[in-house]
């Protein structure tokens, strides 16, 4: 057994599971170069609950204040989440009725509808009881619609005016495959597409590719589009999932990947987080309305922060800080994430505001992070490089 092998255990094993558990997750990362390279290896990241996918634990397009929780943790717990999705076949977000097999024959897919995964994805699509029907303006012949989501999980002691440090240790896909579309009416350029259009792509982890044909093949990058607490009561019952909102939710920040960190202020008792709309890859702006959509296992780590009141999200990876402005309008998103960048700088370094805007403007990048969700984002790309005086306590290190 070699060095990498004693810090990090190929199943969930007590030894694991100690006092001791997230120094030792810490020096796994470090060691391994990071966590899609433990998965090539077969080798797991530890965590202390599992939620499957199941109908009970599956909610579709909406976040629900009053849905029984899945689990119940302490800050500081490290949570397994089974996720679905995966498109026509194996659960999408319209509960298409094809022949399974036939649609995995045509498209080169190696699965069959008695693939667990499958089964256990078109179980939760067809049995679980918490649906809406279509959202209004919906296309003919929509399914129940909306994303694929898991949750709630409730963290003990959280309160509105706490927050919630989301540590995303480990993001992987459990179907071989993903898809995306583009339809007329959608996307960033409704006015444009002549007609619907799917693209399905195989997925190889060992390669870390996404074959899109025989001349391009796309990095992996997997990620939930969907990462969020409950929002605050004034947003009303059963908050559709499609805009994002100051509660995170369908983001679509393709920067959340494994060894990532998000940041999101608590708005009901107990957080009530949900995750899904899974995704392999993305574009920044995942313009045609889709990423490469498919269903992801992911772990992650919640710390609740008492009394640390947040504006709206932010998030944090090795290399970057990450600050997120919405709106249904892209200018005023993108003054959304300026202002808040600069609010941030002034946080940070006690920056006034032409400070904090000069440095902004002459090392800070702004992307705009997708425009299909009805409330648009930008997000700012903070480079942690220029803060010349600052240690490097975060606590995941990539392969340099």
């Amino acid at each position: 057994m070699n060095s990498l092998q004693l810090l990090v255990s190929p199943k969930n094993s007590p030894s694991v599971r100690s006092a001791g558990r997230l120094a030792i997750v810490r020096l796994a990362l470090a060691a391994a170069g990071g966590l899609l390279a433990l998965r090539a290896m077969g080798l797991e990241v530890p965590y202390d609950y599992v939620v499957p996918c199941t109908p009970e634990n599956a909610i579709f397009g909406h976040f629900s204040a009053t849905k029984k929780p899945v689990l119940t943790v302490k800050s500081g717990a490290t949570v397994k989440i089974e996720g679905g999705g995966g498109s026509t076949g194996a659960g999408g977000r319209g509960g298409e009725s094809v022949d399974r097999n036939k649609w995995y024959k045509e498209n080169n897919i190696p699965l069959t509808e008695e693939d667990p995964v499958v089964k256990e994805i078109a179980k939760a699509m067809k049995e679980s009881p918490n649906k809406l029907p279509p959202p209004p303006g919906a296309p003919t012949g929509t399914g129940f619609g909306g994303h694929f989501l898991i949750g709630p999980i409730f963290i003990e002691e959280a309160e509105p005016g706490d927050s919630l440090e989301v540590r995303i240790l480990d993001v992987t896909p459990r179907l071989p495959y993903g898809s995306n579309s583009a339809r007329p009416g959608g996307g960033g350029l409704p006015d444009l597409m002549p007609r619907p259009f799917t693209k399905v792509y195989l997925l190889d982890l060992k390669r870390n590719a996404a074959i899109y044909d025989k001349k391009v093949e796309i990095p992996l990058g997997p990620f939930n589009g969907v990462n969020g607490v409950c929002p605050p009561d004034s947003e009303g019952p059963n908050r559709r999932s499609g805009p994002p909102g100051m509660f995170g939710g369908n983001l679509d920040s393709k920067d959340l990947v494994a060894g990532s960190t998000l940041y999101l202020p608590i708005f009901q008792k107990g957080a009530l987080f949900y995750t899904g709309d899974c995704h392999a890859a993305q574009g920044d702006g995942e313009i045609a309305g889709d990423a490469i959509g498919t269903a992801n296992s992911c772990t992650y780590q919640f710390i609740l922060h008492k009394g640390k009141a947040l504006a709206g999200p932010r998030a944090e990876t090795a290399t970057h800080y990450i600050i997120y402005g919405l709106d249904p309008d892209l200018d005023t998103a993108m003054h959304n994430a300026m202002v808040a960048t600069l609010d941030f700088l002034k946080e940070k370094e006690g920056y006034d505001m032409m400070q904090a805007y000069t440095l902004c403007s002459a090392a800070v990048d702004f992307r705009v992070t997708q425009v299909v969700d009805k409330t648009q984002g930008v997000h700012a790309m903070i480079p942690k490089k220029l803060f010349v005086n600052d240690a490097n306590t975060y606590w995941y290190r990539p392969r340099s």
